[in-house]
């Protein structure tokens, strides 16, 4: 098959799949020409005798081609590493303060306790499992449940979720500090 007139056939096809893709972290263009090398591949790889259609045996190499762009780009990028509470710590988080944190009465006193513990006392999420006799992975899940619960009944927290769902659990504390202050 010739380059030239398999692309401009099949253009629109590679189009139409990239629009499915556009909202995963790449440029349309470079989701594009990955879709072309993937549909180069497929002409490559194409045998008549099979009883396919080139259009379908395309789509697969083309969204192939794509899905890996997407995956190289997502482990290389800064912002989908997920960072854990103990892999980074800023040095306002490391402050020890005296002042209380204002927490709301309906707190379940397990979810309470766990962010004392790991914003007043500056306890890792292992100790606190550790003093809690609870496991680790339990620490870290009904503390994000707190943090989510602060979210929805903490106004001065909600300008903290600017960046999809997820608002910082420092950006949290540094609204609770605030109000305490006022």
């Amino acid at each position: 098959m010739d380059k030239n007139k398999l692309t401009r056939d099949y253009l629109p096809l590679v189009k139409s799949i990239v629009n499915k893709y556009k909202n995963y972290g790449l440029p349309p263009e470079d989701l594009e020409q990955e879709g072309l090398i993937g549909l180069l591949k497929a002409a490559s790889k194409f045998d008549k005798n099979k009883g396919t259609k080139f259009s379908t045996y395309a789509t697969y190499w083309i969204k192939k081609k794509i899905l890996a762009a997407i995956d190289r780009e997502k482990k290389s990028s800064l912002d989908s590493i997920k960072l854990t509470e103990e892999s980074i710590e800023t040095k306002e988080d490391k402050i020890k303060t005296s002042q209380n944190l204002k927490l709301p009465k309906n707190m379940p006193d397990l979810e309470r306790k766990i962010l004392r513990m790991l914003y007043e006392e500056q306890l890792t999420l292992k100790e606190i499992a550790q003093k809690l006799e609870i496991s680790r992975e339990r620490v870290r899940q009904l503390k994000e449940k707190a943090l989510r619960r602060l979210r929805v009944t903490h106004p001065a927290a909600a300008g903290c979720e600017k960046v999809r769902k997820a608002a910082t659990s420092s950006c949290m504390v540094k609204a609770l500090r605030y109000n305490n202050l006022k």
